[in-house]
């Protein structure tokens, strides 16, 4: 696991120059310790599963106890409080909505478990009128599942903590990044850029906007700045992504969505916020806000504007010169050029490159994308909670599917007996592991879009996205656990022409 993560992390390049990481001692005895935990904890659950059924009657211990209203009102009060955090994620902003989305997904995953029966009658009946269209085997398979719900809860639930888990891991982060991607898009006004190797040469924005044609041109670095805030009632300081520009008409080449004030006051001094961080600092056209530069020096600067597209642009934009004072990387900056309505755009890409030698002038510019210098690292992150918490989760809907199909071999024995062919029964069975998928999914599903729909709309301001290529991946992985954990522990049973 050490191997793989730092394989992923150097792939994605979230690893400093030079970096070693090495692996402590004390990390060593870590599996030991956890195997006998495990254990431990495998023996406490297995006493307090089987002390209420030992002091049973034999006779009582054959019959499935219906649940009782305290469990019903348990995971209602449940999903009430997963909702109140879900709530509590749309009026937050940062890693505080993160937090609350990902502890409603929880709480909203336990309360489904808890309420498990239920759901599963809920779908049976919704489910019953298709299975029954299949024959003989779809008629035993919607008996069965309504005669079981309690049996099929049991199943469900792991099926609706991996859907929602990942679910939730994977469309947050897409979430932001396909806003942000969609922001860069209508930000952009210019027709062409213009940006050379080793940066552009000293005036060269001026000798741009004299040629002819050039109705606009705006220089746009990106640096990084360190902002000192509170976090969940810590301080700490949070790397932000930002650009330097040049203020000249630079309506005509980035469309900001500016909110309060004007754009063209930005000078060295100056800055323009974000609407949602100028909400969250209380910033507004006059006030100041304070920020460190990468180099390490602090500045006070003066808001002359807000801006809704923060997602592409980041949420502070300072003038090109104050952030050339302070960053390292003066060479990555580039020109954006808006051509006049009637301007011959093959013409000016012509001229521009004669007036600045070296250069080169791209006509279709890449959208101004701002991305946070740990987003690397959080996506790598991300996809290792993912991949391992998703993977235990997988182990236990399989283990929990074939305990179940296990248990079930006396009950198919019985169906052979009283007449049920092999195809039937094989039918059923592939017939009641498509209803718990289904079901599992769509509750899956559900669960996560409650804390997702808030976190987006808080963060973005758009509704939930999930790449479809993940999406498909959450659903193969669903149905190939569930097939492998329902129908291989039962395959002896229906084999040969009498019941084993």
């Amino acid at each position: 696991a050490y191997l793989g993560l730092r394989a992923l992390l150097d792939a994605r390049g979230a690893l400093p120059t030079g970096l070693e990481l090495t692996l402590p001692p004390l990390l060593w005895p870590v599996p030991l310790v956890t195997a006998a935990v495990t254990v431990l904890v495998a023996g406490i659950a297995a006493l307090i599963g089987c002390s209420g059924t030992a002091k049973l009657r034999p006779a009582e211990a054959l019959r499935e106890r219906a649940p009782g209203s305290a469990r019903r009102i348990t995971g209602l009060v449940l999903l009430l409080v997963g909702a109140s955090s879900a709530g509590t994620a749309a009026l937050q902003q940062g890693a505080t909505a993160a937090a609350a989305a990902g502890a409603a997904a929880v709480t909203m995953v336990i309360a489904c478990a808890v309420l498990g029966p239920w759901i599963a009658e809920g779908a049976m009946r919704l489910l019953g009128a298709p299975l029954r269209l299949f024959g003989p085997g779809g008629r035993l398979a919607a008996a069965n599942c309504a005669a079981s719900a309690h049996r099929l809860g049991a199943a469900i639930t792991p099926i609706v903590l991996v859907t929602a888990f990942a679910g939730v891991q994977l469309a947050g982060g897409a979430t932001m990044t396909h806003a942000g991607d969609a922001q860069a898009r209508q930000v952009l006004r210019a027709d062409l850029a213009v940006r050379a190797d080793g940066g552009l040469p000293a005036g060269a924005v001026e000798r741009i906007r004299a040629v002819p044609g050039v109705r606009a041109a705006t220089e746009v670095v990106p640096g990084t700045v360190l902002l000192a805030r509170s976090q969940l009632g810590t301080p700490e300081l949070e790397r932000l992504p930002v650009f330097g520009v040049t203020p000249e008409r630079l309506t005509h080449t980035l469309d900001l969505g500016v909110r309060n004030g004007d754009l063209a006051r930005l000078r060295p001094g100056t800055v323009a916020v974000g609407a949602d961080r100028a909400d969250s600092l209380g910033a507004r056209p006059g006030s100041t806000v304070t920020l460190r530069f990468g180099d390490g020096q602090e500045a006070r600067l003066r808001v002359v504007a807000t801006y809704q597209r923060s997602l592409a642009l980041g949420d502070f934009l300072l003038s090109r010169e104050d952030l050339l004072r302070h960053t390292s990387l003066p060479d990555a900056g580039r020109v954006l050029v808006a051509t006049a309505p009637d301007a011959d755009r093959k013409a000016v890409t012509k001229a521009l490159a004669r007036t600045v030698p070296g250069a080169r002038v791209e006509r279709d510019p890449a959208p101004v994308r701002g991305e946070a210098a740990e987003q690397a690292l959080a996506e790598v992150v991300s996809v290792a909670v993912v991949g391992a918490v998703g993977g235990f989760t997988v182990i236990a809907v399989l283990s929990t599917l074939a305990l179940i199909a296990t248990g079930r071999r006396p009950e198919l024995r019985l169906l052979r007996l009283a007449g049920a062919g092999r195809r039937q029964l094989r039918r059923m069975l592939r017939l009641e592991a498509a209803a718990t998928v289904v079901t599992g999914l769509v509750v899956g599903a559900a669960v996560a879009s409650v804390p997702l729909l808030a976190f987006s709309t808080a963060m973005a301001g758009t509704l939930p996205y999930l790449p479809p290529v993940q999406a498909a991946l959450i659903v193969s992985v669903v149905v190939v656990t569930a097939a492998a954990g329902s129908l291989p522990p039962v395959w002896t049973t229906l084999r040969g022409r009498y019941p084993r």
